[in-house]
């Protein structure tokens, strides 16, 4: 079982929640969580435990299996225990696990943004397979446990009709209590107390599975909408990032046009500033030219 590695993994989790920063990688090195290594580790740390949940189901497949043969009572007690062991030991391990994904969710102040979102989403999609999968189980299980009830309440009173046995299933598939149940069996006064037994063990244990399915389906849809606003987010920030980027590229053109108008400017200004030297020097030598002549003259 994970009881060990969920164990560690809710301390790590807690330790985390009272320094205020995301739990670091068991066994490894500490690393600042907000760095992009930090992320990784955390990444790496969840799809361990994800593995985790899903060896918890392989496990659950096999002891449901086994429990449905069971024909002793004893037997079936122990397996029962063992169910209900692993059953709280992976929803336990699936309700930390939601809460550290959700702690790790990429924002716009993360530099490492598109490496976050890529982790991101396949952490969470494969979190999400996990919780299907899961799912799946205990609905497929508790259909066979329906059955076996149906067998049981025909045995108990075989004058009991299709309809008044569906009834009894949807009344333990719907979580209310089994009276009606009860009462289609005590219509038969040889009824053994034993058959009545198991029938509201039966009913006990499918209500507990409908109320475990309708959890999974939440946490399903929760995760689910965690995962489309976060690709929301991430569009809305990509797209604010597009536009600053055509934005500096706007601004660089205006720069670059900018500088080729100063240059334009500066060659001008020189250009006037020729002329107006080479007006000054032909006015000097005009100057020059008229006034020796007349110093000879003088002379």
């Amino acid at each position: 079982m994970n009881v060990d590695r969920l164990a560690e993994f809710n301390r790590g989790s807690q330790n985390a929640s009272a320094q205020n920063v995301e739990m670091r990688p068991l066994m490894a090195p500490p690393s600042d969580p907000q760095s992009t290594q930090g992320f990784l580790d955390q990444i790496s740390q969840l799809q361990d435990a994800i593995k985790g949940i899903n060896e918890n189901v392989g496990r659950l497949r096999a002891l449901q299996q086994n429990y449905l043969q069971a024909a002793d009572e004893s037997q079936q007690n122990r397996l029962r225990a063992q169910l209900n062991e692993f059953n709280d030991d992976t929803q336990n391990m699936i309700r930390a696990v939601k809460d550290r994904v959700k702690s790790i969710e990429p924002t716009q102040r993360h530099p490492d943004l598109g490496i976050r979102k890529n982790q991101f989403a396949n952490v969470s999609k494969t979190f999400m397979d996990t919780i299907e999968r899961y799912r799946g189980l205990e609905i497929e299980f508790q259909k066979q446990e329906s059955q076996q009830m149906e067998r049981q309440i025909k045995i108990a009173n075989p004058n009991a009709t299709a309809d008044e046995i569906d009834r009894a299933v949807h009344e333990a598939q719907s979580g209310s209590r089994p009276v009606f149940a009860q009462q289609l069996l005590q219509q038969d006064k040889y009824q053994a107390q034993e058959t009545l037994e198991n029938v509201n063990q039966r009913h006990q244990e499918i209500q507990k599975l409908a109320q475990s399915i309708n959890q999974l389906t939440e946490l399903f849809q929760e995760m689910q909408m965690l995962l489309e606003n976060q690709s929301h987010v991430l569009n809305t920030i990509e797209a604010s990032s597009y536009d600053v980027v055509n934005e500096v590229e706007k601004g660089n053109a205006q720069i670059g046009q900018a500088v080729t108008y100063a240059r334009a400017t500066r060659r001008k200004k020189w250009i006037m500033f020729g002329i107006i030297a080479a007006i000054v020097i032909i006015i000097i030598i005009v100057l020059v030219v008229k006034l020796v002549p007349q110093n000879k003259s003088s002379s």
